[in-house]
C-alpha cells in the first residue's frame, strides 16, 4: 500500500498526525528503577552461582568421603581365604597349614600401609629403588611357591618357614618404602 506524498491531501494529513503527537513521551523506568531492577538481576545470578557452587563442593566432599570409606575402611583380608573359592578352601588347609601369628599380623598391617602407598613414588633413586623391586619380586617368588606348595599339599614346615621369609620381607619392603618416603620429603 503505497500513497504520494506529493499529494496535497496526504502530505497535510500526515503533517497534522505529526503535529498531534505529544511533544515527549514519558520514558518507561526512571534512572533509579533501572538500576535496582539490575543489581537485583545481579545478585539473583550471583546466588545462583553460589548455589552451584556449594552444590559440586558437596557433591565433591561426598565423593571423597565414600573413596575414602571404600579405600580405607575395607576390612582385612583374611590370608587364608587368598581370594580362592569357597569350596577349595578346606583342602588347602588340611594340606599345608599357614602360619598365622604376631609377624604375619605385621605382614597384614605391612601389605594394608603398602597398599595405601602410590605404586611409584615422585623421587625415584636408583639405591632404593632397586631394593624396592628385588623385594617385590622375592615376596612375589614367595607367594608363587606356597600357592603351588598348597595347590599340591607340599610339606607344612617349609611352607612355615616360607610363610615366615614373606612376613619378613613384606616388613623390609615397609620400611624400605617408608624410608624412601622420608627421603622424598626432604630438599
Amino acid at each position: 500500500m503505497h500513497f504520494d506524498l506529493e499529494d496535497s491531501r496526504s502530505a497535510m494529513e500526515i503533517a497534522q498526525r505529526l503535529k498531534a503527537l505529544p511533544t515527549q513521551s514519558a520514558p518507561p523506568m526512571n534512572w533509579r528503577e533501572f538500576r535496582r531492577r539490575q543489581l537485583l538481576r545481579r545478585s539473583r545470578a550471583r546466588s545462583e552461582q553460589r548455589r552451584q557452587f556449594a552444590l559440586v563442593a558437596a557433591v565433591a566432599l561426598v565423593m571423597v568421603g565414600t573413596f575414602s570409606l571404600w579405600r580405607y575402611l575395607l576390612p582385612i583380608a583374611d590370608p587364608l581365604a587368598g581370594g580362592a573359592p569357597a569350596a577349595a578352601a578346606p583342602v588347602m588347609l588340611r594340606s599345608v597349614p599357614i602360619a598365622w601369628d604376631d609377624a604375619a599380623m605385621r605382614s597384614v598391617a605391612a601389605e594394608r600401609w603398602l597398599a595405601a602407598q602410590p605404586a611409584e613414588p615422585v623421587i625415584v633413586r636408583v639405591g632404593t629403588r632397586a631394593a624396592v623391586t628385588n623385594l617385590e619380586d622375592r615376596i612375589a617368588w614367595a607367594d608363587d611357591t606356597l600357592s603351588s606348595m598348597r595347590a599340591e599339599g607340599g610339606e607344612a614346615e617349609r611352607a612355615r618357614a616360607l610363610q615366615y621369609e614373606r612376613d619378613r620381607l613384606v616388613s623390609s619392603l615397609a620400611q624400605v618404602r617408608y624410608a624412601e618416603t622420608l627421603a622424598a620429603d626432604l630438599p
